[in-house]
């Protein structure tokens, strides 16, 4: 994928409120993305930030995905804060949207270090988050680094694929999938994942250039009749059934 060149696309057709006709999507640009972080918040997160960059305890990553393209098995925490996608403008679409919606339960596949998970956390306290994560070494160091901020977080260590199997009736109201980079999985957790949502449970996608492969799912997904909304964030993807709504796919700029 020349991601240079996607990008030039996506900043060609990306819109902003006005030919929005959507009144749920317009709301979306005009409230949701002016959304900011209160001062407590941006203070926390600064310091969480200082915290991690500066932190260089090296941990083993057990990687079930498709990987890193830049980094090996042996990483230390500053190298993996370095390239997380959850900070700076994609983490404050995360806490806009958990501010704004107030989801209830919130599903995260991926919790690495806990970044994007801090931001729904943030947006709303009241949301009951549970956080999938596959390494071991990334989930201990996580739960200790998070335990003093978040009180409202089940961490489960689980694949994707066995957390999928394994629980039974749960519904979620956002769903938070980021970690395996892998277009066929993707398609895959999807499948099973409608069963714990409802008509008007967010997904977000990170990642949607990861590969062509993932960009691919990305189209089929989008394409998809169970999603009548689709937004494309140019790094995130956003699905939402909303059967009262019309068809329709978006490329906004997200701010």
């Amino acid at each position: 994928m020349n991601i240079v060149f996607e990008y030039i696309k996506y900043k060609w057709n990306a819109k902003g409120r006005h030919g929005i006709h959507s009144p749920f999507v317009y709301d979306l640009v005009d409230k949701v993305f002016k959304i900011n972080f209160s001062a407590s918040n941006l203070t926390l997160l600064n310091q969480t930030f200082r915290c991690l960059e500066k932190e260089k305890k090296t941990i083993t990553i057990k990687d079930f995905g498709a990987g890193s393209h830049k980094l090996g098995n042996k990483r230390s925490i500053q190298q993996i804060f370095k390239i997380s996608s959850s900070k700076g403008h994609y983490g404050k679409i995360l806490y806009q949207l958990s501010n704004y919606f107030q989801p209830k339960q919130i599903l995260e596949f991926g919790t690495s270090l806990g970044i994007g998970t801090l931001h729904f956390h943030l947006g709303n306290p009241a949301s009951l988050i549970t956080t999938i994560e596959a390494c071991p070494e990334t989930l201990n160091f996580t739960k200790d680094f998070l335990k003093d901020k978040v009180s409202t977080i089940n961490f489960i260590e689980s694949t994707f694929s066995d957390f999928l199997n394994q629980i039974s009736t749960e519904k979620y109201d956002l769903i938070f999938v980021d970690g395996h980079h892998d277009g066929k999985a993707t398609i895959d957790y999807m499948q099973k994942l409608e069963n714990h949502s409802h008509n008007d449970t967010i997904f977000i996608l990170d990642d949607i250039r990861w590969s062509n492969d993932m960009f691919e799912a990305w189209n089929i997904l989008r394409n998809s009749e169970k999603y009548n909304v689709s937004i494309d964030l140019f790094r995130m993807g956003i699905l939402i059934p909303r059967k009262q709504q019309v068809k329709e796919h978006f490329i906004l700029r997200g701010k």
